[in-house]
């Protein structure tokens, strides 16, 4: 999935901004770092157990990796002090033109209630100010909830070659 940032409109970059700040949810968002670990992992592991994509454990190592990787970031949110789901997003593209949602996850009782529609935010923010000409994200076929929330967001279907994925 992708969606062009000229596509985003003032009006609709606005609507999403105000519906997270009305959202009962007050996260916290931190960039994660060596001491996330085992609450990346946790989280993922909830965040994932309650799709119905095919699970894959993360390991220790893993993670350790991807966050000492300079050109990968792990967003996490923190509502009422309990750390309750993350975003992992990176740079591609000539002149890391390209933002990349990789992976976004939030716990089961968050999901549904626009935690998910903070962190894409936060996700959106952190392009920004970096100046991103595309976001991507790839979302696996069968899990309907997921694909509708992306779509929500503008990003439309799109060859998925066009893409290197770092993280799969």
């Amino acid at each position: 999935m992708r969606l062009l940032v000229d596509e985003i409109s003032e009006d609709f970059e606005k609507e999403l901004k105000e519906k997270v700040e009305h959202n009962i949810f007050h996260a916290e968002i931190r960039e994660a770092t060596q001491e996330d670990v085992d609450i990346i992992i946790e989280l993922h592991e909830k965040a994932w157990h309650s799709t119905p994509m095919p699970y894959k454990r993360l390991s220790r190592k893993n993670i350790i990796d991807l966050i000492e990787d300079q050109e990968i970031i792990f967003l996490i949110a923190k509502v009422n002090n309990k750390d309750s789901g993350f975003a992992l997003i990176y740079f591609t593209g000539e002149k890391n033109k390209v933002g990349v949602i990789a992976g976004l996850g939030v716990i089961p009782e968050f999901q549904g209630k626009g935690l998910g529609t903070v962190l894409a935010m936060a996700c959106w923010k952190y392009f920004k100010e970096r100046g991103v000409e595309e976001l991507r994200c790839k979302v696996y076929k069968d899990n309907f909830s997921s694909l509708r929330f992306i779509k929500t967001l503008g990003f439309k279907e799109y060859d998925e070659d066009l893409v290197t994925w770092k993280i799969s």
